[in-house]
């Protein structure tokens, strides 16, 4: 009997830095990419990909390669062996491979599908998500919302699905969070400032943050906002930034700019433990990384109420529209690209005058900071893996 890892590829997204973490802590004989991508380092041997494929391959053709690559996967495995899967692609190639070679698929769905797949995107992986999915040994959800809409939405059976939270290394992030700010940054997060952590995806709603930041700036002037990660967006985002009337800083920070798009940073803990407060404007989550990391670094968190995640972090147990006992709840933003010169929604509205309030009453933000650190402790990888090693074992 062994147990096998498989995802996508190891880019640097959510899902890849979690299973890269599970694979440093779960024994398992076996590393499987469907792509040959590899930007997180990873424990013990090099991880074996079962095409050449990498980022710049069509998602459309790596989508009619599952057929392929579940065959690749099945001449690895066999009757005995379980394969633990990430992600979309990787789960229906995990349960296709499984027909073949009588494995035990057990697939993680990491985002809530009704959520990350529209248009063309939603037309082919929707229905090869219903057909599959429901045919797993185990369905893993990293959230109750994600096991919701898996069971409404793709006719997962409720008895088939087990919610296992992300798990963190929280004296690791902490040690990081402590480490100096590259150069030219401590004068940034020496001011009122707004930091937020993502890749630049339609998920991430940032076109918003940026309108609610440039009503934050009449009230407080000095603010900054931060933006860590990079995406297709980038460009766009800074367009409508400039729009607004805020100077747009790339790379190198300078002192007098109101937006920073600082791209992809090694770590960002030392960035969010500095940080006045963490604004989260999402519109769609699954378990969000980056929140339960502000928290794991003593951030106030801000957070929108979407369907998934954030409101199980900060106020579990509660219902919609109950305050968050552990960070700010605030109103789900609709979603639509509006131009620089419309008026802002009313949801706007109700960020900017709380972003507003917040930034000027460190007296509420330490109590936020300190509430969030003890919900944190309950997201340790220890929890977590024994979480794991229970679902793999029976």
């Amino acid at each position: 009997m062994a147990l096998k890892l498989l995802i996508n590829s190891l880019f640097r997204g959510g899902a890849e830095k979690q299973l890269a973490a599970l694979a440093g802590s779960l024994p398992h004989d076996g590393l499987l990419l469907l792509e040959d991508e590899v930007d997180l380092p990873v424990p013990g041997p090099a991880p074996v990909p079962l095409s050449g494929h990498g980022a710049s391959t069509s998602s459309l053709l790596k989508t009619a390669c599952i057929p392929l690559y579940a065959r690749r996967l099945a001449a690895l495995t066999g009757p005995g062996d379980t394969v633990l899967s990430f992600m979309e692609r990787a789960n229906i190639v995990n349960v296709a491979a499984a027909a073949i070679s009588g494995h035990r698929a057990v697939i993680c769905e990491r985002t809530r599908p009704s959520g990350e797949f529209s248009g063309l995107r939603g037309a082919l992986m929707r229905p090869l998500i219903r057909r599959y999915y429901p045919r797993a040994a185990l369905v893993v959800a990293n959230s109750e919302g994600v096991r919701a809409d898996l069971e409404k939405n793709f006719g997962v059976p409720p008895g088939g699905i087990k919610v296992i939270y992300n798990g963190y290394d929280l004296a690791g992030i902490r040690a990081a969070a402590a480490r100096p700010l590259p150069q030219g940054w401590d004068a940034v997060l020496a001011r009122p400032t707004v930091v937020t952590s993502g890749r630049l995806t339609a998920a991430k709603g940032h076109w918003h943050l940026l309108k609610i930041f440039s009503l934050v700036k009449k009230q407080v002037p000095g603010a900054a906002l931060v933006l860590l990660g990079d995406g297709e967006l980038a460009g766009r985002l800074s367009a409508l930034a400039a729009g607004l009337g805020l100077r747009v800083c790339f790379g190198a920070p300078a002192p007098d700019a109101d937006v920073y798009f600082a791209g992809y940073v090694g770590n960002p803990y030392a960035f969010l433990a500095r940080a006045r407060l963490f604004a989260f404007t999402s519109l769609w989550e699954g378990f969000p990384n980056a929140l339960a990391e502000a928290l794991i670094c003593g951030t106030p968190v801000f957070s929108s109420d979407c369907s998934s995640g954030p409101r199980e972090i900060l106020a579990p147990g509660s219902q919609a529209g109950e305050a968050g006992a552990y960070g700010v709840l605030l109103p789900v933003l609709s979603g639509a690209w509006r131009p620089a010169g419309a008026p802002p929604e009313p949801a706007e509205l109700a960020w900017a005058a709380e972003l507003s309030a917040a930034l000027g009453d460190q007296a509420a933000l330490r109590g936020y900071a300190a509430s969030g650190l003890v919900r944190a402790a309950d997201f340790g990888m220890d929890k977590s893996l024994a979480s794991w090693t229970e679902a793999l074992t029976t």
